[in-house]
């Protein structure tokens, strides 16, 4: 469907909300930095985004102005800079962030499987604690199916929208806040009690919808870049390489720039609809409760390695490192360049609200520790979903080692990354030897690899979910670099 702005009070609210916080982030280092102490957190909202780039979000060095909300609630926020997820799509992504574990540990390898009975999670570990727990999720692999639902007292799953090319579920920004706040009132109405909140936008996951006024601003822009007008075949399915996957095909456009201008629209269309979330915050009085968690699940290839508006299969930099910030009450904000995992989050979201240092078995490193940033996550990094090929690895410091499998051959290379989000492939035979071997060990302390659990599913589910599957063509190790 095509996406409209909702009200022209919905945009006044979120516009207020920008001017606000980039009124704060001039005067960072009075009010915001000498924020008074408070109790610990009794509001947990969490955000996540489906298919966002760091690059695109001002927080994390885009120059398009696509954020100014997000930007604005990060300067009042720990940003991590050097953050990974697990892997490029959603479910196992996601999945990791929830439980503190990687999807290898969980079996969960494609987006028809499905989070074993008895797994502690985030919500479930939360609730035991006496927690109230609300989600909304706007990505139909995220259903109850998934069961991502266990341990939430409201689990929103409903998809009134259809995506306007293969016709799957979906539910667009602007009613995923209306239902976020629903779910805020709800929390709101129990008085004092402690809230989690999770909710999840699907904007800006491809076809790129976003009003087409939104990707008129940015088309000229776009234009300007050196292949913004290569016109591109168009491929079956969801194959990204060398052409438009044929589920991002749009009124018969086949200009890279006309992709790349709706992404960003997606972006900022995403961006004002959060802005009015936070607006809503603030207007029912809770920000000065409120711990908010921002991160994207995975990122989204606009061309690099000849790989176009997709993503799934490959662990290039513009998939798997992924915004990620922390806004806590009575804390300074900070920008941190240690390196980060996704799995991280549950173990360091559950200490900082419970205050309780032994929490159920993860594999993260709790980040607000004291003199957490000078220590680094080894983020592992597997992308087992992909079709023809398996890549998994690490990433440690300044390097990155990946390992890619077809059939009974493997290779490893490595890459040196930069904190400019690019990576480059690099030779050292000594730092492949340490790598490859703190990689072997990494799969060790594993313990092997769980058996996949598949979602009971209906026919008319599982032929929803085959049209969400990834590219099986995959770019040589060279192209994933860039």
């Amino acid at each position: 469907m095509r996406r409209e702005d909702r009200s022209t009070a919905r945009v006044g609210a979120a516009r207020l909300w920008s001017s606000v916080g980039l009124l704060a982030a001039v005067v960072l280092a009075g009010p915001i930095a000498c924020r008074p102490e408070v109790d610990r957190p009794s509001l947990l909202i969490f955000l996540t985004v489906d298919t966002l780039r760091s690059d695109r979000l001002g927080a994390f060095g885009g120059d398009l102005g696509l954020t100014p909300n997000l930007d604005a609630l990060a300067e009042e926020s720990i940003v991590f800079t050097s953050t990974y997820a697990p892997t490029s799509f959603t479910l196992p992504s996601v999945s990791a962030m929830m439980t503190g574990r990687y999807p290898s540990e969980l079996g969960i390898w494609l987006n028809e499987s499905g989070l074993p009975d008895a797994t502690p999670t985030l919500a479930g570990e939360l609730k035991r604690r006496g927690w109230r727990t609300y989600a909304v999720v706007s990505n139909f692999v995220l259903r109850r199916g998934s069961g991502l639902d266990a341990g939430f007292d409201h689990y929103d799953d409903s998809f009134r929208d259809r995506e306007i090319v293969r016709g799957l579920p979906e539910r667009t920004a602007a009613d995923t806040t209306d239902a976020g706040l629903a779910m805020i009132d709800l929390c709101s109405e129990g008085g004092d009690s402690r809230c989690l909140v999770w909710i999840h936008y699907q904007d800006p996951h491809g076809p790129y919808t976003a009003p087409e006024e939104r990707r008129a601003r940015y088309l000229p822009i776009e234009r300007e870049r050196t292949d913004g007008r290569r016109m591109l075949p168009v491929n079956p399915g969801t194959e990204g390489l060398g052409g438009i996957p044929q589920y991002q095909y749009i009124d018969e456009q086949r200009e890279v720039a006309f992709y790349r201008a709706g992404y960003d629209a997606e972006v900022s269309y995403l961006d004002e609809q959060i802005g009015r979330l936070l607006a809503g915050l603030e207007e029912r009085g809770l920000m000065h409760a409120a711990l908010i968690a921002f991160a994207a699940d995975h990122g989204e290839s606009l061309g690099e390695g000849n790989y176009w508006f997709a993503h799934g299969d490959y662990l290039s930099e513009v998939l798997v490192r992924v915004p990620f910030f922390l806004r806590i009450p009575g804390r300074a904000p900070a920008r941190r360049s240690d390196v980060v995992s996704l799995v991280d989050l549950y173990g360091t979201l559950l200490r900082q609200l419970t205050g309780e240092s032994d929490v159920s078995e993860h594999r993260g490193r709790d980040l607000l520790a004291q003199a957490a940033e000078e220590g680094a996550s080894v983020p592992y990094l597997d992308a087992r979903g992909a079709r023809k090929e398996r890549r998994y690895g690490i990433v440690d410091g300044t390097h990155k080692w990946i390992v890619t499998e077809r059939g009974e051959v493997s290779s490893g290379t490595l890459f040196q990354v930069g904190q400019d989000g690019r990576a480059v492939i690099s030779e050292d035979p000594e730092i492949e030897r340490r790598m490859s071997e703190q990689l072997d060990q990494l799969k060790r302390d594993l313990g092997g690899e769980a058996p996949e659990i598949r979602q009971p599913l209906s026919d008319a589910d599982r032929e929803a979910l085959r049209a969400l599957g990834y590219a099986e063509e995959s770019p040589s190790v060279e192209e994933q670099a860039r």
